[in-house]
C-alpha cells in the first residue's frame, strides 16, 4: 500500500482513539452518538422526529445571545401553523446550491421533497417524494428519455414500512438507504460516491434489520435491488450493514461491510461483484470540535478474467469547529484510489466549508474545493466554489 494511503490510516486509526473529554461534534459534538432520536431512519438522514426537530432548534442554530429552554411551535411542521397529530411526521425540505462558474452562474435545485409517515408503538410507515433539476438518476421516476433540460425531474427517494416488534428493534422492508459508514448528505465525498451509499439516489429495494442499545448500533440490509434502475442487469443485489460502538458519550467507532453483484455493471458492462469493507469514527476530542474519519477497501472483481479485478482503497478525514452556536467552520481532507497497483496514483481533494444555522428551519453552507469531483487519478485539480441553501418546514 502506498505511504500516503498508509499515513492517512494511522492518523484515523489514532483518532479514533478517545481520551475522556466534555462532548460536541455533529452530532456527537452535543453527545449524541445514536441517530434514532431525531432522524425516522435508525441510521441517519430522512425525516427528523419531534425530539429531533426541537433540538435542531434548541442546539444546532445560532440564538444571537438569547437563551432557550422551550423552542416552542416554531420547530414544528410549518412553523405550529398546522398542529399535527403524536401519531404524524411530516416534513417538506427544499436544498439549492449555486455553482459560481465565471460567465456562467448556474443555480441547481438538489432536493425538493415532501416527507411523511405514520408511527405508534407498533411500526412506522415511511415515504418521501419530490422533484430535481438534474442529477439523482438512480432515484428518478422517469426515463432520460422522458425528461427535458427545462423539466423538473421527479424523484423518490425513500419508502418503507417498517415494524418494531420489541424496544430498540426495528425491521424495515421497502426502498432504503444503504446502511455503511457515516451518513451525510454530501453525496460527493469519495467514501460515498465510489462505495455507491449516499441519500442521494443511492437507495435500493430491500429488507433491513437494525437494533440499537444505549452504548450500540447496527444495521444489516439484504440488497434486493434499485428498481428505479433498468434494464435488471444493472440492478446490484447482495448485502450492506454496519456496526457502531460508543466508547464514551463523546466517541464513537465502527464498521462497515458491503457486497454486491450485477450482471452487467453501469461502467464496464460486465458481470461485476463490488465489496466495500471500512472503518469510520466520529469524536470530539474538545466540546467545541469534532472530527469524523472514514477509511474503506475495495474489492472488484468483473468478468472472468482477473485483470479486470482491483483492489482500492478511499479515505477522508475532517474537522469540524462550532466558533459559536450555529456557526460551523470545517475542514477535509480525502484520498481515493480504485485500483491500489497500478501506476495511476490515487485522486485526492481537500476542502474547506462554512455552514451557519442562521435562522428557524434554514441553514447556509459554502464549500471551497480543490481537486477532482470524481475519484479519477491523474485527474487536474481545479479550484471550485458551492453554495447550498437549505430550508425544511
Amino acid at each position: 500500500m502506498r505511504p500516503d494511503l498508509i499515513a492517512l490510516l494511522i492518523a484515523l486509526v489514532t483518532l479514533a482513539w478517545p481520551g475522556r473529554a466534555l462532548a460536541y461534534p455533529w452530532m456527537i459534538e452535543h453527545q449524541y452518538t445514536t441517530c434514532s432520536q431525531c432522524h425516522i431512519d435508525p441510521s441517519g438522514g430522512s425525516a427528523m422526529t419531534a425530539y429531533g426537530r426541537a433540538q435542531t432548534e434548541a442546539l444546532l442554530r445560532s440564538h444571537y445571545g438569547k437563551e432557550i429552554e422551550d423552542p416552542g411551535p416554531v420547530k414544528d411542521f410549518l412553523f405550529g401553523a398546522v398542529p399535527l397529530p403524536d401519531e404524524v411526521l411530516a416534513q417538506a425540505d427544499v436544498r439549492g446550491l449555486m455553482i459560481p462558474r465565471p460567465g456562467d452562474l448556474r443555480f441547481v435545485l438538489m432536493q425538493a421533497d415532501l416527507r411523511g409517515g405514520l408511527q405508534n408503538d407498533s411500526g412506522i410507515l415511511y415515504a418521501s417524494a419530490g422533484v430535481v433539476s438534474e442529477g439523482a438518476s438512480g432515484a428518478r421516476l422517469l426515463s432520460d428519455e422522458g425528461v427535458t433540460n427545462e423539466a423538473l425531474i421527479p424523484v423518490i427517494r425513500d419508502y418503507w414500512v417498517g415494524l418494531t416488534p420489541s424496544n430498540g428493534v426495528l425491521i424495515r422492508l421497502g426502498r432504503i438507504n444503504l446502511p455503511f459508514g457515516i451518513r451525510t448528505d454530501q453525496h460527493i465525498l469519495f467514501t460515498r460516491s465510489v462505495t455507491r451509499t449516499t441519500t442521494n439516489d443511492d437507495q435500493s429495494f430491500g429488507l433491513s434489520a437494525s437494533y440499537e442499545a444505549r452504548s450500540w448500533r447496527a444495521e444489516i440490509m439484504g440488497i434486493a435491488g434499485n428498481l428505479h434502475v433498468s434494464p435488471d442487469a444493472f440492478r446490484e443485489r447482495g448485502y450492506s450493514g454496519t456496526f457502531a460502538y460508543a466508547l464514551d458519550n463523546n466517541a464513537e467507532l465502527g464498521v462497515s461491510s458491503l457486497i454486491a453483484a450485477s450482471k452487467a455493471d453501469v461502467e464496464s458492462l460486465l458481470p461485476t461483484t463490488r465489496q466495500a469493507h471500512g472503518v469510520f469514527t466520529r469524536y470530539a476530542p474538545i466540546e467545541w470540535m469534532g472530527i469524523l474519519g472514514e477509511a474503506d477497501l475495495l474489492l472488484t472483481s468483473a468478468g472472468q478474467d482477473e485483470r479486470t479485478s482491483a483492489t482500492g482503497a478511499v479515505v477522508e478525514l475532517h474537522a469540524d469547529v462550532e466558533a459559536m452556536q450555529g456557526l460551523h467552520l470545517k475542514l477535509g481532507g480525502e484520498l481515493c484510489d480504485p485500483d491500489l497497483s497500478d501506476e495511476a496514483g490515487s485522486a485526492r481533494r481537500g476542502w474547506g466549508a462554512v455552514q451557519w444555522f442562521l435562522a428557524p428551519h434554514v441553514n447556509l453552507r459554502i464549500d471551497a474545493l480543490l481537486g477532482p469531483l470524481s475519484c479519477t487519478p491523474g485527474a487536474e485539480a481545479r479550484p471550485m466554489g458551492l453554495a447550498q441553501l437549505h430550508a425544511f418546514l
